[in-house]
């Protein structure tokens, strides 16, 4: 197929973008083409070379040449699950990542292959054989470990057999837990009194009831329509019920999550692990559960009584609530925090600018990606997808999403560095939180040139309505800097080896981490500030038309361009505030984890409640009661089953949230502290960092850039002293940056 042409204004793209033109049918077609070739590779390579002739060339290059070809197209088919409008796609895109899984299982399974791959490796730590490169050594060291723990040292077959079953009840049953986020559509009928409080704006987004539900309207648990409601809805019945909705929406995948922390348990033990925990630490940057455990007790202590504070704040103005309506006062439940700490947030005077209206989406990622050019030297370029195809095939999998070609525009020439998408709207069917995908992995091809990225932002805001634009808020526009951090590494790291495009999960979150830190300096919150009033004409309608609906303010004049100077120094210094905070959510997610993942024995996984730890865990960590308190007992939710990351690679490694907070403050102050505008601290981040991606081991890469070994330790104590300043009993009125 010819290259792509753009219109004029366009560069000329060196590279098809990934066409969105399949079929159930042809999903299926292509994943066992690619299934089979990759089968043919490894049997030639068996048949072909003896287990002590084997060498690098003739066995290593081969598997990680098809490897390559097959990660350019795999991933694509993959994706539909999570994004395609069309169910019968989604499905036939599942069906198809446990083809790829089974297929994999079965690979890494194989002894006659583990043989000549365990032989190179020998030869390398003998060194008989001509050493390599670094970076393909660690490529080879990676691999010998994929067999290693896909059962290849297990010596009865038996065993081997029944280890490899394991292995793919537990793929399977991630599947369908993953099936039910994206399928899930659950809601409750409220009557519209029942929603005093909640924004006419957002009331007017939700759909009527028709026959006996007509004088109903459906508030789905999506958390654009969930969230809303349960930080404004005056009736606490309305915000037990929508809490308790969202809590539960996917209970049947209980008995499902406790199979797949009891089959973890067992198959790390038949690999002679104490459990899953010691597995998935072992070659990652903390290296043992004893290591992340120290990280949680730490920071435990730093955010403690920032919790005990909170609650009792929280728990003091649902009194006084209580108390000027006569009405009899109960304690602070789960269901309250967000409807209360609105509350508190609103008499802050920062959101007396309705700041969140500063933070509109697109004027915010125009700024973004302003910023982003200017320090990285990475151009988006939108293409018109409308416009545009090749030949009969989609450029795109939706009619919202945007594409972009991406461009290093450091030197004289620019250089194209793959393809960006940006899906940021909720649909039934597609993934319901936020996340990067990366679509293609960079490699270098066979005859020396590079095989370009492709990378997809998912997000789930708020569509616009007539009235209405998307709003970010200051919190949004820093998650948004986030993830487009995420985007940055998939489009920048260069590796020989698609394989090699990741990076460990310890250390994935730290890169995007840091840019949300650029959000906590006053320079840039003002800077991509920008009043939607002033967007157009039919904006500033628009704003006037929700004036009439706010409960705080009935002012019509003309708002500032951007904030003014003292509202942004008071959001620099809410980020502190927030920082805790999101450390608490943080702390109780990574300890949850570490505790079903580090069983003493298989014995107390199995007599363990899950549900029960998960509640009794939370209440202990936040100071807020829940349904116990009720005399509904500790399975009153099931919110396990609503943690997602814990399903898809986070498994005993949710702690890398917070590994990432603490390497992002000292990589911040490492490169940009003196100067946050400087394109050569940005240009040596991205060289020293972000280009890197997974070709070196973690630890390299960040001391490396440093200069000095990184530990959380300079985090843990920042924490601390910020939770000293803020619970001390003099300590100025909090501020708090709007959610």
């Amino acid at each position: 197929m010819l290259p792509m042409e753009f219109p004029r204004d366009q560069h000329f793209a060196i590279q098809v973008p990934p066409l969105f033109d399949a079929t159930p049918t042809s999903l299926k077609e292509d994943a066992e083409r690619l299934i089979a070739t990759t089968f043919a590779t490894w049997d030639s390579v068996v048949s072909e070379i003896q287990p002590e002739h084997a060498t690098f060339d003739n066995t290593i290059v081969p598997i990680f040449q098809d490897e390559n070809a097959r990660s350019a197209k795999r991933r694509v088919l993959c994706f539909y699950a999570s994004t395609h409008p069309s169910k019968d796609m989604r499905d036939a895109s599942n069906a198809v990542a446990t083809l790829f899984n089974d297929a994999e299982i079965e690979s890494f399974s194989r002894q006659d292959m583990f043989l000549r791959v365990d032989e190179v490796m020998r030869q390398q730590e003998r060194r008989i054989s001509s050493s390599l490169d670094a970076e393909s050594l660690y490529y080879l060291q990676k691999l010998h470990r994929r067999f290693h723990q896909n059962g290849c040292a297990i010596a009865e077959q038996e065993k081997r057999s029944d280890f490899k079953a394991k292995m793919k009840r537990l793929d399977d049953l991630v599947r369908h837990c993953n099936m039910g986020f994206h399928e899930e559509s659950s809601g409750i009928w409220l009557r519209p009194d029942e929603l005093d409080g909640v924004p006419q704006w957002h009331i007017d987004r939700l759909k009527p009831g028709e026959g006996e539900n007509s004088s109903y309207l459906w508030l789905p648990t999506k958390s654009p329509f969930s969230g809303p409601a349960l930080s404004c809805a005056t009736r606490e019945g309305t915000r037990k019920r929508m809490y308790y909705a969202v809590q539960n929406r996917l209970s049947k995948n209980a008995l499902l999550f406790r199979e797949i922390v009891l089959l973890r348990d067992e198959t790390a033990r038949t690999l002679g692990y104490p459990n899953h925990a010691t597995l998935k630490t072992a070659d990652k940057m903390m290296q043992t559960p004893q290591a992340v455990e120290k990280l949680l007790s730490d920071l435990r202590r730093a955010v403690t009584p920032l919790a005990v504070q909170d609650s009792q704040e929280l728990q003091e103005m649902k009194r006084e609530e209580a108390e000027a309506r006569g009405a009899e006062v109960h304690e602070l439940y789960f269901w309250d925090v967000s409807y209360y700490s609105r509350q508190r947030d609103d008499k802050d005077a920062s959101l007396k600018s309705s700041v969140s209206e500063y933070f509109e989406l697109n004027t915010t990622l125009a700024k973004l990606l302003d910023m982003i050019e200017h320090l990285f030297g990475a151009r988006f370029r939108k293409i018109d997808v409308k416009g545009r195809a090749v030949g009969e095939s989609a450029l795109v999998w939706h009619k919202d999403v945007e594409m972009y070609s991406v461009w290093d525009v450091d030197g004289s020439k620019e250089e194209f560095l793959g393809y960006a998408y940006l899906d940021f709207f909720p649909r039934d069917g597609k993934y319901t939180h936020r996340g990067c995908y990366s679509l293609q992995q960079a490699y270098q091809k066979t005859n020396g040139s590079r095989f370009y990225p492709s990378a997809a932002l998912v997000m789930n805001y708020a569509p616009p309505s007539d009235s209405r634009p998307t709003l970010l808020g200051l919190w949004g526009a820093r998650k948004l800097f986030h993830e487009l951090g995420h985007v940055l590494h998939s489009l920048f790291t260069q590796t020989k080896f698609a394989a090699l495009n990741v990076v460990d999960r310890d250390f994935v979150e730290a890169p995007s981490r840091m840019l949300e830190r650029f959000f906590w300096v006053e320079r840039h919150i003002k800077e991509v500030s920008f009043h939607y009033s002033h967007i157009s004409s039919s904006m500033k309608e628009a704003w006037k038309s929700t004036i009439e609906d706010r409960h705080r303010s009935r002012d019509l004049s003309e708002k500032p361009v951007q904030l003014g100077d003292d509202i942004v120094r008071d959001l620099a210094r809410s980020t502190e505030a927030d920082a805790m905070e999101n450390e608490l959510t943080s702390l109780f997610f990574a300890t949850y984890d570490m505790l079903v993942h580090t069983p003493a024995s298989h014995t107390e996984l199995e007599n363990l409640n899950l549900t029960e730890l998960f509640n009794k865990t939370r209440s202990d960590i936040f100071k807020v009661s829940g349904g116990e308190a009720l005399g509904e007992g500790w399975e009153w939710s099931h919110g396990q089953t609503t943690f997602r990351n814990i399903l898809n690679r986070y498994d005993a490694g949710y702690y890398s949230y917070i590994l990432g907070s603490a390497f992002a403050l000292d990589m911040f102050d490492t490169g940009f502290k003196k100067d946050t505008t400087s394109p050569e601290a940005g240009r040596r981040y991205r060289d020293m960092v972000l280009r890197v991606g997974g070709r070196q081991p973690e630890m390299k890469t960040l001391t490396d850039y440093l200069g000095h070994a990184p530990s959380p330790g300079p985090y843990i104590a920042w924490l601390q002293g910020a939770r000293d300043q803020r619970t001390q009993p003099n300590a100025s009125e909090r501020s708090h940056a709007p959610q």
